[in-house]
C-alpha cells in the first residue's frame, strides 16, 4: 500500500490546530518538532517566513487518505507557511524510478553548533534558507561515562529545500564543508518532494 509523509512548517503554536485539521481529513496522528528558521536572504524569507522559531508537523498518511489529508492541511485556517509531501513507500520495480520532481528536501545531521555552517555551505550553491532542529546522538561503548549515564554528543538536524537540479552540487558542498572534516561527524540524505504548497501570511495577520 502506498503511503506518504506530509511535512508542514508553520509558526509556533499553529501545529496543533493543523494536526486537528489533518485528523478530520483522515490522518491518524503525527509528530510536532520545534525548529529555528534560518532564512535571511533565502527562499523562505521571500515566502514571508522570517527568522524565528517554527513548528514542523509530520504525519504519515496511507493511500486512501492522501488527497483528503493534503487538502485538509493546505486549506486549514492554521496553515500559513510551507507544506510538502514525500513518498514513503515504493511499489514499483527496482529499476523503475519515480517521476520528475522540482524540489528535494536535503536533510543533514551534524554536530551541535554546525547547523548554520551547513546552511551557509548550501547557500553558496542556491539562495535558500533552512530549519535547524536540536537532537543528540545515542550512547555507545566508548562514550564518556558520567555517574550512571553516558555523555553523548549533541546534534543538529538541518532541513533545506533545494531545486532538484542542484541537489548533487549541494551535497558535494556540504560534504566539503568544515563541519564534515572529521570522519563520522555527520550524514546527509535527500527526499524528493512530490508536491509543495506555500501560503504567505496576510498583511492583516
Amino acid at each position: 500500500m502506498k503511503s506518504s509523509l506530509f511535512l508542514a512548517v508553520v509558526d509556533r503554536g499553529k501545529a496543533d490546530g493543523l494536526m486537528r485539521s489533518a485528523k478530520k481529513a483522515g490522518s491518524r496522528g503525527g509528530t510536532i518538532l520545534t525548529a529555528r528558521a534560518v532564512t535571511s536572504n533565502s527562499l523562505l524569507c521571500l515566502l514571508g517566513l522570517g527568522d524565528s522559531r517554527k513548528e514542523i508537523l509530520m504525519t504519515m498518511v496511507d493511500d486512501a487518505h492522501i488527497d483528503p489529508v493534503w487538502n485538509g492541511l493546505v486549506s486549514s485556517k492554521h496553515f500559513r507557511g510551507m507544506a510538502a509531501s514525500f513518498s514513503a513507500s515504493w511499489d514499483g520495480s527496482v529499476g523503475e524510478m519515480p517521476g520528475r520532481h522540482e524540489w528535494d528536501l536535503v536533510a543533514v545531521i551534524c554536530n551541535n553548533g554546525h547547523g548554520d555552517d551547513v546552511i551557509a555551505a548550501i547557500r553558496k550553491i542556491v539562495p535558500v534558507g533552512g530549519l535547524i532542529i536540536d537532537g543528540r546522538g545515542t550512547a555507545q561503548w566508548g562514550d564518556i561515562p558520567f555517574f550512571w549515564a553516558h555523555l553523548v554528543p549533541e546534534k543538529e538536524l538541518v532541513l533545506a529545500f533545494v531545486p532538484a537540479s542542484s541537489t548533487d552540487v549541494v551535497l558535494s558542498a556540504v560534504s566539503d564543508s568544515k563541519s564534515f572534516i572529521e570522519e563520522g561527524s555527520g550524514i546527509a540524505f535527500t527526499l524528493a518532494a512530490e508536491r509543495i504548497e506555500v501560503k504567505k501570511k496576510s498583511s492583516l495577520s
